[in-house]
């Protein structure tokens, strides 16, 4: 208590000085997650909170012409899509009753009692037109629609989506907003809130789960960078902040809640190399690896381990064995088997006359990374191998890996929806090794429906084409009044706030 009279003295005597932005922004907003205080119930009279302030980036709330992230994130509160991702990485049916997927056709089937906020009914047609917005131009939904040849209407509930070749998890992709056909110059959704006015947001009534929740209104807060979103969250002009950044967090004077993030850390092997083309030998460095250790170090509670190139609460995971974790037993037992069992008065593993190197690359520009790849070292280093840092520019960094010039590199990918392992093939088309080869062919034939989950999982566990170690987390700053059970999805920071 002595301790908060101190600040809030120091406080006073700031403003009566007159202090400017940058003295308010000095060393003590920012910190690490460590240091970061709470407030007890005991210790605050909690009141509801029934107007909801939140960042956005740009002026427009058409969600095809947005380019801000800070602006995308209020697009699920205005309009509905096909369907929501959950907190388990899979779907729940929103504006589709029905999704039948076979081979490269999937039939989406509406509800029929869905109303825009005008209320007038969404068809087929406004999906189709909605779908045609998010491919005619680059914005944040045309990637993840690049395999979709073409929407055909089949009736006012019912359309098919074409795909250029198959995937079990397209369904995860229909995650686009859905808008009234013809509004794009003055959009109408049929989300959880409607647009009121210029930069204010109310409950709509025409929302299909019905008008609940003590959010009555969200106010739209243009906010130009991160750091005057800190700013405002401390001052109080602000209550609700996500932000998606892996380095420190910030004191705001209120509450934190993390988010899962499908961003897949791991470490890439480059399996061109004489030692690392020995699947015996990538096992070994997979046994070796702590991937918990190394997430605490560097991210503290902000990440959550993965033993397998997937999310952890990924729901099809349930019923999978935990995966590789730390074993050093098996270490030994494969440095028995690759002859590795000679060393020298340091402990370090010798071949003739010279010790294993291995080099690990890292973006020396994220520190968070930088910390993964000195725990790694040591990690390493621990079991005989002679292993070293190589920190460089990213610029530097991009090019080296993708000239393959590295031993091990500390990696970062955002997956897609639907989870797809894609943007990794980059990596993974260039080994030669068979056993990787294999991997790959498995992973293909189960997204493509011809294959199995657990086939693929088995091969990718003993060829170990590069080693997953988990998925970090963005950060939800909020208003310390907000006291309401908080979920929050990577596609939805306001996934349950119908509910608070």
């Amino acid at each position: 208590m002595k301790k908060k009279l101190i600040g809030l003295v120091a406080a006073v005597l700031l403003l009566l000085q007159g202090c400017s932005f940058e003295n308010i922004m000095q060393d003590d907003l920012l910190m690490t997650v460590q240091d970061q205080e709470t407030i007890s119930a005991a210790e605050y009279a909690y009141r509801d909170v029934t107007t909801l302030r939140v960042p956005v980036g740009e002026s427009t709330l058409n969600p095809y012409r947005m380019v801000t992230d800070t602006s995308l994130r209020v697009v699920p509160l205005l309009y509905d899509s096909l369907v929501k991702l959950n907190l388990s990485y899979g779907y729940d049916l929103c504006i589709a009753s029905q999704i039948h997927l076979q081979g490269t056709s999937c039939t989406v089937t509406l509800r029929p009692d869905i109303l825009f906020w005008d209320g007038t009914p969404l068809t087929a047609e406004d999906v189709q037109y909605s779908y045609r917005q998010a491919v005619g131009t680059q914005n944040q939904y045309t990637q993840q629609l690049s395999h979709v040849t073409g929407v055909r209407v089949l009736s006012d509930t019912q359309l098919l989506f074409s795909l250029k070749e198959a995937d079990v998890l397209f369904a995860n992709l229909l995650t686009f907003p859905i808008m009234k056909n013809g509004s794009a110059a003055d959009p109408v959704g049929s989300g959880r809130y409607r647009i009121a006015e210029e930069e204010l947001l109310e409950r709509n009534q025409h929302w299909y789960k019905g008008d609940s929740g003590k959010i009555q209104r969200i106010r739209l807060v243009q906010q130009p960078d991160r750091e005057t979103g800190f700013y405002s969250m401390k001052i109080g002009s602000l209550d609700y902040l996500f932000v998606d950044l892996d380095e420190t967090v910030a004191e705001t004077g209120g509450s934190i809640h993390y988010v899962p993030m499908p961003y897949l850390l791991y470490i890439g092997i480059n399996d061109s190399r004489a030692r690392f083309s020995d699947q015996r030998f990538r096992q070994m460095l997979a046994a070796a690896v702590d991937g918990g250790e190394l997430l605490e170090n560097a991210y503290y509670d902000r990440a959550r381990q993965t033993s397998y190139p997937f999310p952890a609460d990924w729901g099809e995971l349930t019923g999978f064995a935990a995966g590789q974790s730390q074993d050093f037993e098996r270490v030994q037992a494969l440095m028995a088997e690759l002859g590795l069992d000679n060393r020298d008065d340091e402990g370090y593993i010798i071949m003739g006359a010279r010790r294993v190197p291995v080099n690990i690359l890292v973006n020396s520009d994220n520190s968070a990374k930088l910390q993964i790849a000195w725990t790694l070292q040591e990690t390493l280093r621990s079991i005989g191998l002679d292993a070293t840092v190589s920190s460089v520019p990213f610029s530097e960094y991009q090019e080296r890996v993708a000239a393959r010039q590295y031993d091990l590199y500390i990696g970062e990918v955002k997956l897609k929806d639907n989870l797809d392992l894609t943007s990794l093939f980059t990596v993974w088309l260039q080994q030669t090794e068979p056993a990787n080869q294999q991997t790959l062919e498995a992973y293909n034939q189960w997204r493509q429906g011809t294959g199995s989950l657990s086939a693929f999982l088995d091969s990718f566990s003993s060829a170990v084409p590069f080693i997953p170690i988990g998925t970090r987390s963005g950060t939800i700053y909020y208003n310390r009044e907000i006291y309401y059970d908080l979920s929050a999805t990577a596609q939805d920071v306001f996934f349950n706030i119908q509910d608070w």
